[in-house]
Formats: C-alpha cells, sequence, structure tokens
C-alpha cells in the first residue's frame, strides 16, 4: 500500500466525496473536511493518505477506508480488526466511487453490512 495519495486525486474525491450527505473525507487524526476549498487547500500541502467513513446499515456504524495513489490508481483500503479488503479504481474512472465503494464494503464485511 501507498503512503501518499496524489494531489489529483484527492482533490477529485474531495469534490465527489464532500457534497455527499452521508460520507465524510479526512486526514488521519483530523476532523473531516467541511468544503471542497478547505480540502484543496490541505491537498496543495500535504500528500499523506486520506481517510473516508462509510455509514452502515443506517446505523451510526462506519468502515474507515485509508485511500491513497498507486501509479494512475485511487487505492481504497479497508484495515480492522474484523474486516479487510482493497480495490483499486483508475483517476479516470473516480467518478463511479459510489458503486465501487459499495461493492468493496459488501465483499470485504460480514454480509449483513451494507454501505449506504
Amino acid at each position: 500500500m501507498s503512503n501518499r495519495i496524489d494531489s489529483k486525486h484527492g482533490k477529485l474525491l474531495a469534490e465527489i466525496v464532500i457534497p455527499s450527505s452521508n460520507w465524510k473525507l479526512q486526514p488521519e487524526k483530523q476532523s473531516p473536511f467541511k468544503s471542497d476549498s478547505e480540502a484543496l487547500s490541505y491537498l496543495d500541502s500535504h500528500n499523506e493518505p486520506l481517510y473516508m467513513h462509510v455509514p452502515v446499515n443506517e446505523s451510526d456504524d462506519a468502515i474507515r477506508l485509508c485511500v491513497s495513489s498507486r501509479d494512475a490508481d485511487v487505492v481504497f483500503t479497508i484495515n480492522s480488526t474484523k474486516f479487510g479488503g482493497e480495490t483499486a479504481v483508475h483517476y479516470s474512472h473516480l467518478k463511479n466511487l459510489e458503486s465501487t465503494i459499495r461493492t468493496l464494503v459488501t465483499d470485504s464485511c460480514d454480509l449483513s453490512i451494507k454501505a449506504l
């Protein structure tokens, strides 16, 4: 797994995720970004992985995904004591993020867990 995210990958991801009413995007050990401009400013000076929180099963629970870059791909990794999995999406296909994340959560987690 890479330990960085390409700035253009992070910026496009921010444009997709931040307007979402369910998903959250944030740097490690910091609050989620509240706006695209906050994320873009952060990504101009930082390139460490980002983290997405994807709620599951209409509850307060969420799956935490590490987001990094590997060449032209954006890599989503679930690392937890219960679940694990990884998927990569070519940067040009990032607009299909919702179905990619739902598939990753479904394939990596208990069958009763569904991403919202």
